[in-house]
């Protein structure tokens, strides 16, 4: 057979063939365009059902030692410093001395005017009724009255201030020294020379035994307590933790934590709280993804019968992923959700 022969042959069979195509049957090329339809098909499906819709709020924090900040009840500057970053104290140990000099010499000079004015008024009313005792006409009587009258009204204004003075002076005697309020880690210190302010921060003490979980930043126990409920991520578990009321007060930069377990944290290492709030328990929800919006109101995709159909909703409650349904749905339902 010619090689053109063969050629004829084939496009022969290649026509019976399309011919044979062509021929099936009407029902049959309308399911295969049914198949390639994307028009209604249903690729996200939730179901409608009872939900507790809540918000999470988180803060950064960190497991820390207890840490105190000492400082001298009198201004002046550091004379001796006992320790230095890193020494171990125990309770009641001398830390650092203010120099007392001045502080002493501001107490002798105060008590020095106290006495000195004292005694110009005694030393007046002394030389007054000494003269009443000799012989003197009324008006240098008068006079001599005057001047004690005069001596005792100034005495009485000065010497309260005088004495104010002093005793302000007296109490900053004694006041050079501070002591360790526990044992622990010196962990911040001024350096000798250095001059401080009466409460101002010298020395920063930390007990490593003492460890808590602290938030940089200062929550109310009001606050605290409006949350449904407050717990650690320790170590990705989740962990009990408790608000501790007792360093609020004098910690009201921070907000401190402890917690019964601590799944093997240590000092230093990085925790996140979770407080859980706005609480709605077993409410009816869909995800947000779900909810549709247009003039006439908010709606879903209702899943009948494979296909999605229009449904009116009334919306309610709102958390970070799930939105209450408050009339359009039951429980049990299925709804479209876009991807």
């Amino acid at each position: 057979m010619s090689k053109k022969r063969k050629s004829f042959c084939l496009a022969g069979v290649i026509g019976v063939m399309v011919c044979l195509a062509g021929c099936g049957t009407e029902e049959a090329i309308q399911k295969e365009i049914e198949l390639l339809s994307p028009v209604e098909a249903v690729t996200g499906v939730e179901t409608v059902a009872r939900r507790d819709l809540y918000t999470v709020t988180v803060k950064d924090a960190e497991l820390a030692p207890y840490t105190e900040e000492v400082s001298f009840d009198a201004g002046g500057s550091i004379s001796k410093l006992y320790v230095k970053l890193g020494s171990n104290v125990s309770a009641g140990d001398l830390l650092a001395e203010l120099e007392e000099e001045g502080v002493r010499t501001k107490a002798n000079d105060a008590l020095d005017k106290y006495l000195s004015e004292k005694k110009v008024y005694m030393d007046a009313v002394k030389g007054a009724r000494k003269k009443l005792g000799t012989n003197l006409t009324v008006e240098e009587r008068e006079q001599q009255e005057l001047v004690i009258s005069q001596a005792e009204e100034l005495w009485k204004m000065q010497e309260p201030g005088l004495w104010a003075t002093w005793e302000a002076a007296r109490d900053e005697l004694g006041k050079n020294k501070i002591y360790a309020p526990c044992d622990g880690v010196i962990t911040a210190c001024l350096s000798e020379g250095s001059t401080v302010a009466e409460g101002q921060p010298v020395l920063a003490l930390s007990d490593p035994e003492r460890l808590y979980i602290v938030v940089g930043e200062y929550m109310e126990p009001s606050e605290y307590r409006a949350y449904k409920n407050v717990y650690a991520v320790v170590d990705g578990k989740d962990t009990e933790i408790t608000y501790a009321d007792e360093l609020m007060e004098e910690k009201g930069a921070y907000t401190y934590y402890t917690a019964a377990d601590l799944n093997g944290a240590k000092m230093g290492d990085f925790i996140l709280i979770c407080m859980i709030g706005d609480y709605h328990e077993q409410v009816l929800s869909v995800p947000k993804s779900a909810v549709y919006k247009d003039s006439l109101g908010n709606y879903v995709y209702l899943i009948e019968n494979g296909v999605r159909v229009r449904r009116d909703v009334t919306t309610g409650y709102q958390s970070g992923v799930y939105v209450e349904v408050v009339e359009g749905l039951q429980e049990g339902d299925k709804v479209y959700v876009k991807n």
